[in-house]
């Protein structure tokens, strides 16, 4: 995420056909945003879409007061990182991990 956090949650979503989830939860959505960019702005290579699913899932329990059951996610990993390439996220490899640095062959 080079790009900075205004330019990072700035609404890009034309010719919609339907609520979409973030429609729906636009606070929440503002604390995804913000989670995502933090997340990436990190040195370590951890954060995944199912991170993000978790996240997104547990916020909305919280700003629902509702209790968790089971341990299904209420967004899939895939959706997640559908929205992922919408806020302009890469997937590449990570070949420069703190395992890798100094065990070059």
């Amino acid at each position: 995420m080079d790009k900075y956090f205004d330019e990072f949650t700035i609404e890009e979503r034309g010719g919609k056909r339907g609520d979409s989830f973030c429609d729906c939860y636009p606070d929440l959505e503002l604390e995804v945003k913000q989670f995502v960019f933090e997340e990436c702005s990190k040195t370590e290579a951890t954060f995944t879409a199912g991170t993000l699913a978790i996240f997104t899932g547990n916020h909305l329990y919280e700003l629902n007061n509702l209790k968790k059951v089971d341990q299904r996610l209420v967004r899939s990993v895939e959706s997640c990182k559908l929205e992922l390439r919408r806020f302009g996220a890469k997937f590449t490899a990570n070949s420069s991990r703190p395992y890798f640095l100094g065990h070059e062959r």
